[in-house]
């Protein structure tokens, strides 16, 4: 008789398990999708409403979109609307990183 109990709870215990890893994995990847979505609605709108192409630095990032550097430069890197960018200082080294928007849907600049 205990032995049956024990089964029964064993199984369902292991149910359990099962469906609480699969949620906390599907909170994860919305998560992620969240931030990434975010990234490129704000980079998007840099673009199209200022003068400098909408380049923005991490820290930029980080501040507007409440984000941890790692959390934008995930986002940033895995999205395919998102480009990295080096900024260069006088000596030609890249000494910063900058991310942009290029989707299809921004009108393209004509060069002057």
């Amino acid at each position: 008789m205990m032995k049956d109990w024990l089964e029964i709870v064993a199984n369902i215990a292991a149910i359990l398990t099962a469906a609480i890893a699969a949620l906390a994995y599907f909170h994860f990847i919305w998560g992620e999708r969240a931030r990434r979505r975010a990234l490129e609605d704000h980079l998007r709108e840099e673009a199209l409403l200022s003068q400098d192409e909408g380049r923005r630095t991490i820290i930029h990032l980080m501040a507007y979109l409440s984000m941890t550097e790692a959390e934008v430069l995930r986002a940033g890197f895995q999205s395919k609307l998102v480009r990295s960018e080096p900024g260069v200082d006088d000596q030609g080294r890249a000494n910063r990183l900058y991310f942009r928007y290029d989707g299809e849907d921004l009108p393209r600049r004509r060069p002057l």
